[in-house]
């Protein structure tokens, strides 16, 4: 037999029609995770670090994306998508607890540096299905939530090189770790596909009754004990009766 008698010609391909309809769609979407690295220089009250602190804990806390969970400050941004990332901003505090030896009161002490931070952040989105087609006036959404947010180090550091001679000598880095996930939404011209000329699945024929198959699956006990609404309590016996 020859090689073109064996060969199995396949089916046409189905042609669809596109009916476009406006509809909420995801457009973009993107994960991104940060390293930020802060300095510390003074205490809560003040003082500089002193040069035997040891950092014993630390605690990030009260994140803020701004323009989602607090105003857009005067001059600033809201987040938005700029190419291909979704830009925002994001501000925390961070709280370092320490030991130090205070020569004062001539024992080991536990003091505590603060501060707040803004971060600039920008996480690659990748668009889904071509993005989103938009008709004047609608417009895109963004929304940001957070996956991972924790002080992961903290560690006392002479005043790194940049600082000016007129910060304290010592400072306590604190490295933040920051995870995010970003979502573009808006309503955009979706394609619907639908057949032009007969149905995309062939309905089954209406069956008279008594004809239609039940819905039933294969059951797992092998033994059991079986009631009906018109014998309540038969299952209640002990031993319970088998069918």
């Amino acid at each position: 037999m020859s090689a073109e008698a064996n060969t199995t010609k396949c089916p046409p391909f189905p042609r669809f029609i596109c009916t476009p309809v406006i509809m909420e769609k995801v457009c973009a979407t993107g994960t991104k995770c940060f390293h930020d690295i802060h300095y510390l220089f003074e205490t809560d009250t003040g003082r500089p670090i002193p040069p035997d602190a040891c950092p014993i804990n630390c605690v990030v806390s009260n994140l803020e994306i701004i323009g989602v969970d607090t105003p857009v400050p005067p001059g600033g941004f809201p987040p938005r998508r700029i190419g291909d990332c979704v830009i925002f901003v994001v501000r925390y505090k961070v709280r370092v607890f320490f030991e130090f030896f205070d020569c004062v009161t001539n024992s080991l002490e536990v003091g505590v540096a603060m501060g707040v931070f803004e971060r600039e952040l920008a996480v690659p989105v990748r668009d889904i299905d071509g993005g989103c087609v938009l008709c004047a006036p609608e417009q895109t959404e963004i929304c940001i939530r957070r996956i991972t947010f924790d002080c992961i180090r903290a560690v006392l550091v002479p005043r790194p090189a940049g600082f000016p001679p007129t910060f304290p000598p010592f400072a306590i880095e604190v490295t933040v770790e920051k995870q995010f996930f970003a979502l573009q939404s808006g309503r955009s011209i979706v394609c619907i596909a639908s057949c032009p000329l007969e149905e995309c699945i062939d309905l089954p024929f209406p069956v008279l009754p008594g004809e239609c198959i039940p819905f039933e699956r294969p059951a797992q006990c092998k033994k059991f004990c079986q009631e009906t609404d018109l014998e309540p309590g038969r299952c209640a016996q002990c031993p319970p009766p088998q069918p």
